[in-house]
C-alpha cells in the first residue's frame, strides 16, 4: 500500500513542478489481494451448523422423527439423542408444536486444529406439548442453555453438531 501512494506523490510533485509547461499524466494501478481469514470462516460454518441443528430440532419436536436434511448439521451422539427422544415421544404418543424458537450463541472456540469446535449457546422457546392430539394444559417457555461440540466434515468447509450438553 505504501509504494502507490509514494508512486502517486512523486507523479503529483512532478505533474505539479515545471511551470504549466509540461503535461505529465500518471495512471497507476493498485492491486489489492485479500487473503480470506480462516478463522473467520470456520466460524460462520459453526455459526451455519447451529442454526441448521435448531431446525432439525423443531422438526423432530413436532414430527418426532429425523428428517432426511438432518446429517447436513447433525451427526454422532447429538443425533443419536434426537433420534431416542422421538422415538420416546412417539411410544407415549406426545407431540410438541413448536410456538416460537431463538438461538443466540454466545461464543465459539476453534480448536487449534481446526478439526473441532465448541460453541455456548441459548436458545429461548415456546412449545405447547399434546398427547393424542389434545393439549396438555399451558405452552411451555423456557431457557435452555447448552454447550455445542462440533466436528469438521471430511470436505473441510462445514461443521456438524456432535454432542450437545447442559451448560
Amino acid at each position: 500500500m505504501r509504494r502507490p501512494l509514494l508512486l502517486m506523490a512523486g507523479c503529483a510533485l512532478i505533474a505539479g513542478c515545471g511551470g504549466g509547461q509540461h503535461r505529465v499524466t500518471a495512471s497507476t494501478t493498485t492491486t489489492v489481494t485479500t487473503t480470506a481469514n480462516p478463522t473467520a470462516q470456520l466460524e460462520r460454518a459453526v455459526r451455519s451448523a447451529l442454526q441448521e441443528n435448531a431446525k432439525v430440532s423443531d422438526y423432530v419436536l413436532e414430527h418426532n422423527a429425523i428428517p432426511p436434511w438432518a446429517q447436513r448439521s447433525t451427526a454422532g451422539p447429538a443425533l443419536a439423542g434426537m433420534r431416542g427422544s422421538a422415538a420416546q415421544r412417539r411410544t407415549g404418543h406426545i407431540t410438541v408444536r413448536v410456538l416460537s424458537s431463538e438461538v443466540e450463541i454466545q461464543s465459539i472456540s476453534i480448536d487449534p486444529s481446526y478439526a473441532t469446535a465448541t460453541a455456548n449457546v441459548t436458545e429461548r422457546s415456546s412449545v405447547l406439548p399434546s398427547r393424542n392430539g389434545h393439549v396438555l394444559g399451558k405452552a411451555v417457555t423456557g431457557n435452555e442453555h447448552a454447550r455445542f461440540e462440533l466436528h469438521r466434515t471430511d470436505n473441510g468447509t462445514t461443521f456438524v453438531v456432535w454432542k450437545v450438553a447442559p451448560a
